[in-house]
């Protein structure tokens, strides 16, 4: 009976030393973690917000554009604020719903892949993402990428129920066609008719 006393107090004095070990080093990680460098923010130019100006101006007269329906000076507005703030998400998505619009559906996910690299909870560019590869008949892709929308989109989202449905519909068409090869011809031929009429 003393000898199992033994081992048990042994067996929680080990855990306590272990334990106490663990605490001692992610103090010391904790404490010597590499903070942020604020080098970057210290050394911007006092001309700043004059720029920030600009770049929203150019953006609004971008986003005019876009509703407007000058697709490709809205595309190139959006470049010219990109090439200003080329970490700037909304201008890669809004330069993607443009060349949507324009069927330069490669553009388009390259625009909101960028978008959702810059900011991967971005919501949006998997929404334009989604429309893009089903532009190019890559249904599997927009699936993936509808999903991904719906993931991260907040309850009240007033798109999650359009997004539902085109996914829906994606997985009705998928499933319908006997193999991939013919469901690309007969997306490519749907799209080509649509763009006819």
């Amino acid at each position: 009976r003393q000898g199992h006393f033994m081992i048990t107090a042994d067996v929680r004095f080990r855990s306590i030393l272990m334990t106490l070990f663990l605490v001692i080093m992610v103090a010391t990680l904790v404490r010597f973690w590499p903070e942020q460098s604020t080098a970057s923010i210290d050394a911007a130019p006092a001309q700043k917000p004059a720029d920030d100006s600009s770049v929203k101006r150019h953006f609004d007269w971008a986003v005019t554009q876009l509703r407007t329906g000058h697709f490709q000076q809205a595309i190139n507005g959006f470049r010219a604020v990109i090439e200003h703030s080329p970490a700037m998400p909304e201008a890669y998505i809004n330069t993607g719903f443009a060349q949507i619009e324009l069927q330069q559906y490669d553009q388009a996910v390259q625009s909101f892949q960028t978008a959702a690299d810059l900011r991967p909870g971005q919501v949006n560019a998997y929404w334009g993402l989604a429309l893009s590869l089903e532009g190019l008949c890559d249904i599997p892709g927009a699936i993936g990428a509808m999903r991904t929308y719906i993931h991260l989109s907040s309850p009240d989202d007033p798109f999650l129920a359009k997004a539902r449905a085109a996914l829906w519909e994606w997985e009705q068409q998928k499933t319908t066609s006997a193999d991939s090869e013919q469901y690309s011809r007969s997306c490519r031929q749907r799209f080509e008719q649509q763009g006819k009429s």
